[in-house]
């Protein structure tokens, strides 16, 4: 029983030697306190270490940190230090603590995915903290003030990995921003016109299937939406295998082989015997076409001119509407007493079904060309940011400054932002700034 409890006691002796010698070496405050002695928890595993209320396992935990953190430690009783750690005071247990600072940081350096240069600015006059591994409570590898040049090589979150002057470590991405706080955000450069039209074309499998939007000419490459035959689109550029195209506001590739110059015939879910909503009364002064969505599925009625937008209801195959106005993409229309916006794609002048024989040498719509343009109108005359995300709460998306008077591509109208073309940068600019 004594070597078992002699064998017990040993590691708690050990470390109650380590404390008095760091104490020893650090004079004490007149109050006959501990000094300035700092300790590091260290669980011996991944995990974290609880800041309790009292003394005991039981007690209410004040707060969990990680490996790493240093602590205050303002006295000792038994096995618990009475501790302070980021402005909170409670106990934790000896047994966790260490007088070593760890030599390494908590994580492996990650593997590069970038090479980027961005700026510190913390939106006041302070500075901002290079931490050892991606946590607020991680130790500080060094304080930078606004306009430090950050070499970053890799992204996690809200975190990125960065180099400052031969130091590695973490740093908040929110505090910064492309462009040096010194200097002006760059200026966009005048527009250059781009020669050639977008071709409009028209999507056909040949069979009643989708077609993938994708994000590279790549069938491995992400989807970015899946378009029923008959959809319009206009190509930018087009290939043996694939095409470059702007469908419904957003931009990407799809095959070639699957691209017509003309539109397939429509072709339309049989009208349902329930069509909702009362009878229907055409608002005067507009045409009235009918929902043809090429499947069984219903068409939204959106709030403005985007798929994102909020629907104000869906309507089957068959339902009459009256188109207020035709944007392009787009049309302001009127549906049982609703107002708001559907696409043309999925509207046809005749009800679904009904067989149409076109008169020969008989004059047809020109299709409006898409995208369109806007003026930038800023009320001070000055610039509006075009931004990489739909944010404005900093300065880490802005792509440049676009002097108002400036005539823009619009390809996807929306609200409260609009995605925009200018001088080949695609970026997104709020929407009352565009006229």
């Amino acid at each position: 029983m004594y070597t078992t409890m002699k064998r017990k006691l040993r590691p708690l002796c050990a470390l109650m030697l380590a404390l008095v010698l760091a104490f020893a070496s650090v004079p004490a405050q007149a109050s006959g306190g501990m000094g300035n002695l700092y300790m590091y928890i260290q669980t011996g595993n991944s995990g974290r270490l609880h800041l309790r209320a009292l003394p005991s396992t039981n007690s209410e935990s004040l707060g969990l940190y990680p490996n790493g953190t240093a602590v205050l430690v303002e006295s000792i009783s038994g096995s618990w230090a009475f501790v302070q750690v980021n402005g909170r005071r409670g106990y934790m247990n000896l047994n966790f603590l260490s007088g070593a600072a760890p030599t390494q940081q908590p994580y492996v350096t990650p593997v590069p995915t970038e090479d980027t240069t961005l700026y510190v600015q913390t939106g006041n006059s302070g500075k901002l903290h290079l931490r050892a591994y991606a946590s607020q409570s991680a130790k500080s590898l060094g304080l930078y003030p606004n306009g430090t040049a950050v070499h970053v090589t890799a992204r996690s979150g809200g975190w990125v990995f960065a180099e400052i002057a031969g130091v590695s470590g973490y740093m908040m991405v929110k505090y910064l921003t492309p462009v040096s706080p010194s200097q002006p955000p760059v200026t966009c450069p005048p527009v250059t016109p781009v020669p050639g039209t977008p071709t409009l074309m028209y999507v056909h499998t040949g069979n009643s299937g989708k077609l993938h939007l994708r994000e590279y000419p790549s069938q491995d490459s992400r989807s970015l939406g899946l378009y029923p035959n008959g959809t319009q689109l206009y190509a930018l550029a087009m290939g043996n295998g694939w095409s470059q195209v702007v469908v419904s506001g957003q931009s990407g590739y799809m095959m070639t082989k699957f691209l017509l110059s003309s539109a397939p015939a429509p072709t339309c879910a049989p009208v349902p015997t329930y069509v909702p909503g009362p009878s229907y009364a055409p608002v005067p002064g507009g045409t009235v076409k009918y929902v043809c969505t090429g499947n069984s599925g219903r068409l939204h009625l959106r709030e403005n001119m985007s798929t994102s937008a909020a629907s104000l209801g869906l309507y089957y195959n068959g339902t009459p509407v009256t188109v207020i106005q035709d944007l392009g993409v787009w049309s302001l229309v009127n549906v049982y007493g609703k107002t708001g916006y559907m696409m043309n794609q999925f509207l046809t002048s005749t009800v679904p079904g009904t067989i149409v024989t076109p008169v020969p040498g008989a004059p047809t719509a020109a299709p409006t060309a898409l995208p369109t343009s806007a003026t930038v109108r800023q009320p001070n005359n000055s610039f509006v940011y075009l931004r990489s995300t739909r944010s404005s709460s900093n300065l880490s998306n802005v792509i440049c400054q676009v002097p108002s008077g400036t005539v823009v591509t619009v390809l996807e109208w929306g609200g409260p932002w609009s995605r925009i073309l200018y001088n080949g940068m695609e970026g997104y600019m709020v929407t009352n700034y565009l006229k």
